[in-house]
């Protein structure tokens, strides 16, 4: 299966699936696709705030394919600084505070 299509596929599985991917788990992302496609390598937004994968000569991210030349081929520093990132660890995806059942948006 091609990169675009497996990542279609996946985002339409939940509505939350972006979210994740875009909010702190993009790192995560990049080895969900190292495991389908061993030759992926990591690649990091100028900012240092964005993972993308590198497969052949594209670059994907749970957007599907994304362009520019903005990335950066990551360094150890930058995957040990990655590997931190976490969605779960500072976001939630509650609809009804579990405390006062207020709706949130998430």
């Amino acid at each position: 299966m091609n990169p675009k299509s497996l990542i279609k596929a996946l985002r339409e599985t939940d509505d939350y699936i972006e979210k994740i991917y875009l909010n702190g788990g993009c790192y995560q992302f990049y080895k969900f696709l190292k495991a389908v496609y061993p030759k992926a390598v990591p690649y990091l937004s100028q900012d240092k705030q964005h993972v993308v994968t590198k497969i052949c000569s594209c670059f994907y991210d749970i957007t599907g394919r994304v362009s520019g030349r903005f990335h950066i081929l990551m360094e150890m520093s930058d995957i040990k600084m990655c590997e931190k990132w976490s969605f779960c660890k500072n976001n939630w995806l509650f609809r009804d505070c579990p405390n006062c059942g207020e709706y949130v948006s998430a």
